[in-house]
């Protein structure tokens, strides 16, 4: 019984150290050179604050980060970090979920580089005239190009609401439709496009149908032959639809040191070893803020998402391609720096901002000078009253409530609570159990009373209304 209890402990540790037991200490060493494209250097030869890093795997060692399944850092071309844990390694692909819809807009601004798509005013029904009797073709929808890279179509679309199960998920109901893109073209048009961000998987399978009319190849075929090629990657995967579509919105597996390609392919404006895959127009295009008023970020781009965060009195902007559960490829210009992390958070909506933490508290302050921490501040009870009550997160219906305790705010949202420590009369700062830091700012309206809030979580920001 006991060595069943022991097996089954070093069976859900993230490492195994020496015998075979749970590794808690971490030594760092320099990645291993292979035939890959990847130029090798370190840490501290790069400038990078070893400590920060240390803490950082230490803390996935010892499961107060949970579920990280790999961290790879890429500074100034180098990759000077690679670090894999539950049994993963460098072989092991990863799906990247919705990190896929990135690669799929690389694709499309190829086409546009190589004039198979003519621009992003292109409208949509005209590429699916087969499709005559759906609502967008039939009634000639002003819908663009632009629209489905910067999820700003206007259609009737429900996602993050409701769990996919549900029947009133679109992305469900598209999944066990018949032919997906039909789904996606009988969807009504209910508001203006370009409008609003509205987040939809089917937006990104007309890109994939898109790609397939306008280049004569399939979105798995033309990536191979003009972006995996290119940046040597030979071992992916792209699964299909029941009815053969690429599933250019989900279905893309690669390995980490792949997926940290696409991120310095777009870091070098477009370059991968002094040749031009992709424009540097494309990239600057896709990669800042198209749409700005998104429901759980900073910005939107060309299916990027765009964050920002001071970190050290530094304003540090990235750009980020992200995949439920937590699959991350980060660029950030200013640093010369690309990130990957994989990993498992399902279930919990708060652990899918984890590696956006681990960047914004372990990473980013690994580049930078540090800075004294703020420190906390007394509040009159009256004024901390004012803050308390529900709130609410936009389209999603999230609800968070917020009660005083002594000279702190207890925060409860989506299940899980939270102590804010005041460090400025409208600014509070707390720690999420297994997540991390997390910033809430309040802001009054013109009467003076506290109508939201902005929490600040990795690159997100999230407002949240005041109800009662």
């Amino acid at each position: 019984m006991g060595l069943v209890f022991l097996s089954g402990i070093i069976a859900c540790a993230p490492r195994a150290g020496r015998f075979g037991f749970p590794q808690h200490e971490y030594e760092y060493a320099v990645p291993e050179k292979i035939d890959d494209g990847w130029e090798i250097s370190s840490l501290s030869k790069e400038g990078v604050d070893p400590e920060n890093i240390n803490v950082l795997i230490r803390e996935i060692l010892n499961k107060n980060l949970k579920d990280i399944y790999s961290v790879l850092l890429v500074k100034n071309g180098k990759l000077i970090l690679e670090e894999y844990f539950y049994g993963y390694n460098r072989d092991t692909k990863h799906i990247m979920y919705s990190a896929s819809k990135s690669v799929t807009s690389i694709l499309v601004g190829i086409a546009v580089d190589q004039n198979m798509i003519p621009d992003v005013d292109q409208k949509v029904y005209e590429y699916f005239p087969e499709y005559k009797d759906t609502k967008w073709v039939n009634q000639k929808y002003d819908i663009r190009l632009k629209h489905l890279l910067t999820m700003s179509a206007g259609i009737d679309w429900v996602d993050w609401k409701y769990p996919h199960h549900d029947a009133r998920n679109s992305t469900g109901a598209m999944a066990r439709s018949g032919d997906w893109i039909k789904f996606v073209l009988d969807r009504d048009m209910i508001e203006r496009p370009g409008n609003r961000f509205n987040y939809s998987d089917g937006l990104t399978m007309l890109l994939g149908g898109i790609i397939k009319r306008s280049t004569g190849m399939y979105a798995d075929e033309f990536a191979e032959k003009h972006l995996f090629t290119p940046l040597g990657i030979s071992e992916y995967s792209w699964t299909k639809s029941p009815g053969g579509s690429v599933i250019t919105a989900w279905g893309l597996s690669l390995k980490p040191r792949d997926m940290a390609k696409i991120g310095y392919l777009f870091l070098k404006n477009g370059k991968w070893n002094d040749r031009q895959i992709i424009s540097q127009k494309w990239v600057s295009e896709s990669t800042k803020a198209q749409i700005t008023e998104v429901t759980v970020g900073y910005g939107y781009g060309y299916q990027w998402w765009c964050g920002e965060k001071d970190i050290y009195d530094q304003f540090i902007k990235v750009y980020y391609a992200a995949g439920m559960g937590g699959q991350l490829i980060f660029v950030s210009p200013s640093q010369n720096l690309v990130a990957v992390i994989t990993s498992s958070a399902f279930h919990n909506v708060l652990k899918e901002f984890q590696p956006q933490v681990i960047m914004t508290d372990y990473i980013l302050p690994a580049m930078l000078p540090p800075v004294p921490t703020p420190k906390n501040i007394q509040i009159a009870p009256e004024i901390l009253e004012r803050y308390a009550g529900k709130y609410n997160l936009g389209r999603i219906d999230a609800k968070l409530t917020i009660d005083r305790n002594s000279n702190k705010l207890l925060c409860k949202m989506f299940g899980e609570n939270v102590e804010m420590f005041p460090v400025k009369e409208n600014q509070f700062n707390g720690t999420l159990e297994d997540i991390g830091n997390l910033k809430a700012n309040f802001f009054k309206d013109e009467k003076g009373k506290i109508n939201h809030l902005i929490m600040a979580i990795g690159f997100c920001r999230l407002r949240f209304d005041k109800i009662k």
